[in-house]
Parts: structure tokens; sequence; C-alpha cells
């Protein structure tokens, strides 16, 4: 089945979900509330995680006949899904959810699927809970501004599908075709100024799915092993980017790094000046060139490879040390201009 009409179908899907979810939201009164810790200023309808999950999963039934290989993923990201889900309405304590998603995890790693990072098995199986969980949560994390999340995860798909193609493994690339689709379709009501939100079940879902479609690749096709190695970072690099200067501003501040706040990528760009749709489309910008990074170090030597990705980094590194220093956190809302109707920022 081509990915192509698979995105479509999908894309469709979650347009028209989306509009059903934002209705159902806001009489059920299933809305995220302004807080301090929150970019947002006016409630705002909370159920477009339903819709993008609907669609991908009625997407899947239909464009994904042989279900062997790709079901533990899915069988996770429903587990925390209806874990985020809960989450939006009462609450859940964060200890929970991460018990949650160990379980997710584990379900993957048993059902075979790892990265092939090292020569140990038991190491591999640590290292790809870790990536599982972290990414899950780094998207979760990246959820603090309209459209910042859902398009990246965009981004992530597209740049997926591209690596399966170029695998060899069309079956494979319809996944992420699926995922990204359904993800666009919300997004076309998340983009800035948003009328509906995701909700801690569309950003752990999709941190999910992404994290477990990757390791779906085929990576004997990869030249090197340090393709093997950089590829699924890079296309993820914008929430393992963000995630990581979070968490390191926090504990240098003495905050605990799950606590909500304004601290991320995206507010200390608008604190520089940008206003909040260049802050996210900056970030897109990030996320397409990380991305385009991953296929190039797919076809370069690896001399070249080890040359040009140490530059890569130190970029990144730079940008981390330049925003880190940036005072936002303290602020009470946006910097300027009109008051946003963004996305959540989550604990």
């Amino acid at each position: 089945m081509p990915p192509t009409l698979a995105f479509v179908c999908t894309f469709t899907l979650g347009v028209f979900l989306t509009v059903l979810a934002r209705r159902a939201a806001t009489r059920l009164g299933f809305v995220a509330a302004p807080r301090k810790d929150r970019w947002h200023q006016r409630p705002t309808a909370l159920m477009g995680g339903v819709a993008i999950y609907a669609a991908f999963a009625l997407g899947y039934v239909i464009f994904v006949p042989d279900m062997r290989a790709s079901l533990p993923v899915l069988a996770g990201g429903t587990l925390l899904f209806a874990t985020g889900l809960v989450d939006d309405r009462f609450a859940i304590k964060p200890h929970v959810k991460l018990a949650l998603q160990l379980i997710a995890a584990v379900g993957v790693v048993y059902s075979g699927l790892h990265l092939p990072w090292v020569n140990y098995e038991w190491v591999n199986n640590f290292l790809t809970i870790f990536w599982l969980v972290g990414i899950t949560n780094a998207l979760n994390l990246l959820d603090n501004m309209d459209g910042l999340a859902g398009g990246i995860a965009v981004i992530s798909c597209a740049f997926l599908v591209v690596t399966f193609l170029l695998n060899g493994q069309s079956a494979e690339a319809v996944l992420p075709a699926l995922l990204g689709g359904a993800a666009l379709g919300f997004l076309v009501f998340n983009f800035s100024p948003a009328t509906i939100f995701m909700g801690d079940c569309g950003s752990m879902f999709l941190g999910f799915m992404l994290s477990g479609t990757a390791l779906l690749a085929n990576t004997a096709r990869f030249r090197s092993l340090t393709s093997v190695l950089l590829t699924p970072a890079l296309i993820l690099l914008i929430p393992i980017f963000d995630t990581c200067m979070v968490t390191i501003t926090r504990k240098l501040a003495g905050r605990p790094i799950s606590q909500g706040g304004r601290d991320h990528t995206s507010h200390r760009l608008v604190a520089l000046g940008v206003s909040e749709r260049r802050a996210v489309l900056l970030l897109y910008l990030f996320a397409a060139l990380s991305g385009a990074l991953a296929l190039l170090v797919r076809a370069l030597d690896t001399t070249v490879v080890l040359a040009l990705v140490p530059v890569f980094a130190l970029l990144v590194l730079g940008l981390g040390l330049y925003l880190g220093k940036v005072r936002i956190a303290e602020h009470a809302g946006p910097l300027q201009g009109p008051v946003p109707q963004a996305g959540n920022c989550p604990p």
C-alpha cells in the first residue's frame, strides 16, 4: 500500500475527527484551564489526542494487513494513550505514569524490538527502554506552544518514511505515514492560534509511536555503525534537545524536573523577541535540518560523518548554552504581542 495514500487517508480522518473532538470537549467541559506554569491564556478544548489516536487506529486497520511486527508498538502506544487520557481528566501522579511507560517499553523490548547499538543484548534492551520512555516524555514536554509538538511529530514522521523507503521497507513506511497524516490533521486546528490541544494522551501516544516505529528500521541497510547510532537520534533531535536543556536548567536552578514551567526552548526564543509563530517555525526548520543530516549520514563515509557530526553537535551545544542563559521562567505570561492561544506546557 503506497504511504501517500495512507497519509491522505489519516489526514482527512484527522481533520474530521479533530472537529468532532473539539465540539465534544467543549460540551463535556474537557478543557485545559489557564495556569501559572502554562503558556495559554484561556480555556481550550483538550481532546485532540483522541482524534489523533482514532485517525491513526482506523488507518492502521485499513492499511496494515500484517500487524505482527508493529502490533507491540501500537499496544504500548494504546496503553499510554489511555494513561494520558485519564491524566488529562484526573491528573495521575508522575511515578504512576512512569511505571506505565516502563510497562509499555518493556512490552516492546520483550517482543524482540530493540536498538542494535552494541554487541550485548541486555545493554541494547536497557538502552531501548530508556529510548522509548525518554522520547515519550520528551515529546510530552515539547507540547508547550501552539503547533510545536504536532508539527515536530509530522516532520519526524516524514523523515522516518524516507528512511524506510531508502531501506526498501515500503510496508513499514506506511506506519509513520499514517501517524504523520493523523498528526497533520490535528495540526490544522492546533497551529497558532490553537483551538484545541492534544493533551497528554496525544503527546505520549505520538512520542511512544515515533520512538517505537524507529525500531522497525532495517539497520542492515545502513552503511555504517555510525548511521545506525545517529539516524534515530537526529530525526528526533528537537524533543531530545529541549528535554536536555530543560532538565539541566531546572537542575541548576534547584527546581523539580517534573514541574511545569515557561522555560522551554520555544519560550526562550519568544523571550529573545521572536514571535510565537516564528519561534515554532524556527524549531520546525531546525527539525528539518537535523532530519536532512540524518539522511546525509547514511550516504557518507564514516570518516566524513565523524568530521561533520561533531561540528553540528558543537552548534547545537552552543545554541543550548546561549538559550540556557535567557531568563523566562519568572514571567507570568507571553512577553509581547497579542495574547496567544498557546498549547499546553505539561508537567
